[in-house]
Parts: structure tokens; C-alpha cells; sequence
């Protein structure tokens, strides 16, 4: 970790930092992870594998949506699969009841799963008159509301039936369009304090970012960072950094004042990530056809049900 004093503007990665006088902290790949660390494949052979979600203990599932399967991996142990039947699952993370939401992108729907029963609820979509695109990800809030990506990636050949739009869905089932603005919304995340909703705009290669007034209620809508990479999935560690899965470019690390630290895994595709094990030092990536794990030197923001 670096310590430096300044009183001038910097200008990195195309984002305007004012560094004030006094002490400011600058984190370096080097403080996240040791530079000769090699992911370990925990799977392999998968069709597209995507979202990976932790729950309360650390434990990981992760979809398949090309063959419609969740996966479910328990440190130690094997990848085994969990559900068989989740049509074209991606974007998943656990609410604060426990339950695994999930994007069905091929049943139009978002829906949360019962881990004990294996059974699930629908919480918007699906329904006889088709509503949404394509939902891809998904930021559950403390409430229990979430917000969701709707772009459309064409996966079983549908067309687009509207723009592809942000939308927040309250906990009594109410939506709420609340970002019009990128051209492909991908990976969606908000901050560990709920202050801010982050965009990733897949097409656009950027993130947004959003101040958040109250659940389904955003303001100060800014093009955040330039990414140079078409970004998809998120995450975010302890220190507020944000890690952006970006394809083929690997994963940008970025800091919460908007500076891009450096890329992890460069060349290596993954789509999505988040940490987990059962410190929460593991970064877990989701590959195309493997299924990856990265350990660092930060912990991740804990997921519901673990967090105080």
C-alpha cells in the first residue's frame, strides 16, 4: 500500500481525482493479491457459466444457463449441480430471507429460490404476456427489493419487445424503471452501505453510477468510469473496491473514488465474479467453461445473512 501527499488534480484513467492535502491511501494490485497467483479450476466442461452467488457460510452456486442448470460448490468438496430446470439462469444473489434470486433470462422472469426445498417463487415476470427482455443481473437492497438488468443478449433468439433498461422491483412486487441511459445494461451492484448503485454498461464499455435517495429512488446519474472493456458481472471487496468482470480483458479493479487500480487475470475470460470460502478470501470467477477460484489479501462485503 502506498502513502502519498498532494495538492494537485490527477488525472487517471480518464477520471478527475482531487487528491486534498493531507495523507491519502492508494491500493495497488499488489495489496489485493500476490502478483504470481494462479487461479485453481474448481470445474470445468460447463456451456456458460455465470452469477455466482454467496451464501451466509461462504458456499458458492453458480449457473449455467446455456444448459439450465445452478451449480453448487462447498469448499473441499466437488461442483455438483443444484437445480436442473432454471431456464437460462445468470445473475443470482441471496436476499436478506435467505432465499437465491435468480435471472431466468429464457422464462423472462426473476424468481427466488427456497435452498432447503429446491422450490421457488416468482417475484416479477413470466407471466402469459411477456414483460421483460432478457433479465440478466440483479443488487438485492436490505428491504428486500432489488434492482435488475433487462438488455438483450438473444440467447434463445428472442427479440427485444422493449429499450433495455434498469428496473427496481419493491418487496410488495411493484417495478420501477430507474435507469434508461446505457445501451446494454450487464452487471448491476450497490455498495456495501447502500449509498450508490453501480451499471455496468456492457455495449457502452462503462460503468454508471447512481446516488440512492431511498430503495428504488436514484439521483446524480454519471458516466463513473471508462473501462476500455466490454464489463458484465461485479463485485466488491472490504475497502470498497470494485472488481468488474470484463470477458477477455479479465476482471478491472476499481477504487471507490473511481480510479482503475489494474486488471487481475489479464487475457483470462470471466464473466462474473464474487468472493467467498469460508473467510471470504476467495475470489470466485465464473469462466465461460471453467469455474475459477483466486485467493487474495482482502475479504469481500459479506453477503446477507452474514453480515452484522
Amino acid at each position: 500500500m502506498t502513502y502519498r501527499w498532494s495538492w494537485t488534480w490527477t488525472l487517471l484513467s480518464g477520471t478527475a481525482l482531487l487528491a486534498w492535502p493531507g495523507l491519502s491511501k492508494e491500493m495497488t494490485l499488489e495489496d489485493l493479491a500476490d502478483p504470481d497467483a494462479q487461479p485453481e479450476v474448481l470445474g470445468r466442461g460447463y456451456g456458460f457459466c455465470e452469477g455466482p452467488a454467496a451464501d451466509p457460510v461462504g458456499n458458492i452456486y453458480f449457473s449455467d444457463g446455456k444448459n439450465d442448470t445452478i451449480h453448487f460448490y462447498e469448499t473441499g468438496k466437488p461442483v455438483v449441480p443444484w437445480v436442473t430446470n432454471s431456464l437460462d439462469a445468470n445473475g443470482m444473489m441471496f436476499n436478506p430471507a435467505g432465499e437465491l434470486v435468480v435471472c431466468e433470462g429464457a422464462a423472462f422472469r426473476v424468481v427466488a429460490y427456497n435452498v432447503t426445498t429446491r422450490t421457488y417463487r416468482v417475484l416479477v415476470g413470466g407471466g402469459p404476456q411477456r414483460e421483460f427482455n432478457e433479465p440478466n443481473d440483479l443488487a438485492v437492497d436490505r428491504y428486500g427489493g432489488f434492482y435488475f438488468t433487462d438488455p438483450n443478449y438473444r440467447h434463445r433468439g428472442q427479440e427485444a419487445i422493449r429499450k433495455e433498461d434498469v428496473y427496481y422491483v419493491a418487496p410488495d412486487g411493484r417495478v420501477t424503471c430507474v435507469s434508461k441511459v446505457c445501451q446494454k445494461p450487464n452487471g448491476i451492484l450497490l455498495s456495501a452501505d447502500e449509498r450508490y448503485l453501480y451499471v455496468a454498461d456492457n455495449a457502452g464499455r462503462c460503468l454508471y453510477r447512481y446516488d440512492v435517495l431511498a430503495p428504488g429512488q436514484l439521483t446524480n446519474e454519471v458516466r463513473w468510469v471508462d473501462l476500455d472493456a466490454n464489463p458484465d458481472g461485479m463485485t466488491a471487496d472490504e475497502h470498497g473496491n470494485i472488481y468488474v468482470a470484463c470477458g477477455r480483458t479479465g476482471i478491472r479493479v476499481v477504487s471507490p473514488s473511481g480510479r482503475i487500480i489494474g486488471t487481475v487475470l489479464p487475457g483470462r475470460y470471466a464473466s462474473n465474479v464474487v468472493f467467498g470460502g469460508p473467510d471470504f478470501r476467495t475470489l470466485f470467477i465464473t469462466s465461460q467453461r471453467e469455474f475459477l477460484a483466486l485467493r487474495m489479501k482482502v475479504r469481500g462485503v459479506l453477503p446477507w445473512g452474514a453480515r452484522r
